[in-house]
């Protein structure tokens, strides 16, 4: 007998009896002995063995027998060629089997293929069951309810994507870009004639300033930028430099650096004259 014909499993033996629950389990043991093929919509032979064995021995366990089709027959066919009782009498059976499942077949390739060729039985098989409810209460209706939160979490995914990618998320995020952008430019302004505003003020009251106390701001003052001073405004005469305390003309000294033109000048005659004050 082939491997493949659902005869072969013991559904006459009294562990496997109608009223038994441990059927469905032996029907399972079996493909996974036999290496049979179990993924979820396989592209390459659809499970076919393992789900007409799954289906006839629940037709089995419910006292129907299927027509005889050919091994590359879905189980879809062999379903839909019963009456409608007949039917129904298959999917309780199955169903039964699935309450008498233990725990560690709920995460198998297996358990997925027979709840996707199942559910919802009312859609797929006319039978007027909710199969959440069948299973309520046992491993399989706890695997059952984990599987649909996930294909309601993907669905939820899959909808936020598309709504991601529609005209008009993609034309709201190119006007919130637009407007960041506007608005970080606006700022960037708005900094920019501050710096203006107080660089003028900072100027004017250089300009009040005595030679000797602009350069006595200029060594002393850390917030003052040297090089937002306008040249006019560096004293370069010797007598600019009378008044300067000498502690005053070497922090200048430091501060000026290596700049050159009036600072660089500055800087000389600031040299100068504590080398002449050394003599």
């Amino acid at each position: 007998m082939d491997v493949g014909d659902p005869r072969r499993f013991r559904v006459d033996d009294p562990m496997t009896s109608r009223d038994s629950g441990g059927w469905l389990e032996a029907v399972l043991v079996d493909a996974r002995d036999a290496r049979w093929c179990t993924r979820p919509y396989c592209t390459t032979c659809g499970g076919l063995q393992f789900r007409r064995a799954i289906w006839t021995a629940a037709a089995r366990q419910a006292g129907v027998e299927m027509a005889q089709f050919g091994s590359t027959c879905p189980p879809h066919d062999l379903v839909e060629g019963l009456t409608s009782s007949e039917r129904e009498a298959t999917v309780r059976a199955l169903v039964a089997g699935l309450r008498q499942l233990p725990p560690e077949w709920g995460d198998t390739e297996s358990f997925r293929t027979i709840i996707i060729d199942l559910d919802p039985p009312l859609m797929k098989h006319g039978v007027l069951m909710d199969l959440a409810t069948e299973l309520a209460g046992t491993p399989a209706g706890e695997r059952l309810a984990r599987r649909k939160e996930h294909e309601r979490s993907v669905r939820a995914e899959r909808a936020r994507r598309a709504a991601d990618a529609s005209p008009e998320a993609v034309e709201e995020r190119r006007r919130v870009k637009r407007l960041e952008k506007a608005r970080a430019h606006s700022l960037r302004q708005s900094r920019t004639r501050r710096r203006n505003e107080d660089r003028l003020e900072m100027l004017a009251a250089l300009v009040r300033l005595p030679a000797f106390e602009r350069l006595s701001r200029f060594a002393t003052d850390p917030a003052l930028n040297l090089d937002c001073v306008s040249p006019e405004l560096i004293p370069d005469q010797e007598g600019d430099l009378v008044d300067l305390e000498r502690a005053t003309a070497v922090a200048l000294i430091a501060r000026i650096g290596r700049r050159k033109g009036r600072w660089g000048r500055l800087r000389r005659m600031l040299d100068h004259r504590l080398r002449a004050e050394s003599e």
